[in-house]
């Protein structure tokens, strides 16, 4: 394949570009504030705004998805929390709505997601705390003549504490005992949702996180996205674009190690010497740009290939994410006690790589998922589609 870049057309290299320098002058710079405090980094927002780059999100060309996605992993290089703010408003409001949302439902909502004036949150794992949908739901949304009444607990939601509007994943408890899955739409300041306070996280420190209670919340018919019970469907769509995009993220986390333990690995040091000229260092590297290479050479693949091959993505995933940890952990062991001081950024590498094996799924989840082709075709010699 020939190089990513050159898949693009001028305009759209041209945005990347930007996005790329914008990341390095800047986003550089004011990472470690915002780890440290923990706060929403709104005003770093607005410049990715401007460039509109959520509009590659309501394309269906899958050259318009690896503009987005190459954006998240820029910007995970240098400001891992950042980008989580980005794919979390990318792939679990505006995708969602933009995908199967009723025109009514786009005309409320999607314009102001799509220009950041107002944030989405998706309210789906729960006790777990995965993002399997097909475990049990406790929350539950009853059918009255007047719409729906939702009560239950959502847990772990990304930008909740921040949020303006929520997609909420609930069973769909009919008057018939029927029961189907719904995502539902709700407002923030909706009477009987509560959100709860932040939580306090061990990596991506400025995406706000928190639980969210429904008590007996009151809707009306126009709620359920896209008019429809089919939740299933919806959300496996979601969750496929969003473990690619948290694929992409651990990918510029594991670059952005990378580059910073090369820095310190090629200083010169007293009589002329460099950590990197010893061999075994050399060769841990090697293995490390290696893996990193062959996990994102995998991944573009399937961005332009079938962005919503479940098995594979799964895959991407998982892959992906072991990368990031096994990098991020491998720089701050060679370059030993610098790595571990907070003024070297590389242990917030390591912190933020822990998300990416949790986020949008757990890594077991994923092979879960993989799994599961061979359970279900029992006999069937696996040929690697």
């Amino acid at each position: 394949m020939k190089n990513f870049d050159e898949l693009f057309d001028t305009e759209k290299r041209a945005l990347i570009n930007k996005v790329a320098v914008y990341t390095n002058d800047k986003l550089t710079h004011e990472a470690k504030y915002f780890d440290e405090t923990s706060e929403f980094p709104k005003e770093l927002l607005t410049p990715l705004l401007e460039q509109n780059i959520f509009s590659f999100l309501l394309s269906d060309e899958k050259l318009d998805l690896a503009v987005f996605l190459e954006i998240i992993r820029i910007v995970s290089k240098k400001f891992a929390s950042l980008a989580s703010i980005l794919l979390t408003q990318g792939f679990y409001a505006i995708h969602p709505l933009n995908e199967f949302g009723t025109k009514k439902q786009k005309e409320k909502y999607l314009g102001e997601l799509v220009s950041g004036k107002k944030i989405g949150a998706f309210g789906l794992s729960e006790e777990a705390a995965d993002s399997r949908f097909n475990s049990e739901l406790k929350t539950i949304a009853w059918e009255t003549e007047d719409g729906w009444e939702i009560s239950g607990s959502k847990k772990y939601i990304s930008d909740a504490p921040v949020a303006d509007v929520f997609l909420i994943v609930a069973k769909i408890q009919r008057s018939s005992d029927s029961m189907d899955t719904g995502i539902f739409i709700i407002d923030s300041n909706q009477e009987g949702l509560v959100i709860n306070e932040p939580m306090n996280k061990m990596g991506v420190r400025s995406l706000p996180v928190a639980s969210v209670d429904l008590n007996k919340v009151k809707l009306d018919k126009n709620s359920l996205l896209g008019g429809v019970t089919e939740g299933s469907r919806q959300i496996q769509s979601v969750m496929n674009l969003m473990k690619l995009a948290v694929s992409l993220q651990a990918l510029g986390i594991s670059q952005g190690s990378f580059e910073k333990g090369m820095d310190y690995l090629s200083l010169v040091r007293r009589f002329g010497n460099r950590l990197i000229d010893n061999q075994d260092i050399q060769y841990k590297m090697a293995d490390l740009r290696a893996s990193v290479y062959s996990a994102e050479a995998f991944t573009r693949q399937i961005i332009l290939t079938d962005p919503q091959d479940t098995i594979e993505v799964a895959v991407a995933k998982l892959l992906t994410a072991n990368v990031a940890i096994e990098t991020t952990e491998t720089v701050i062991q060679l370059t030993g006690g610098y790595g571990y001081m907070k003024d070297s950024e590389i242990e917030r590498y390591v912190r933020d790589a822990k998300i990416t094996a949790i986020y949008g799924g757990s890594s077991r989840s994923q092979k879960e998922i993989i799994a599961k082709h061979w359970i279900d075709n029992r006999g069937e010699k696996y040929s690697g589609n």
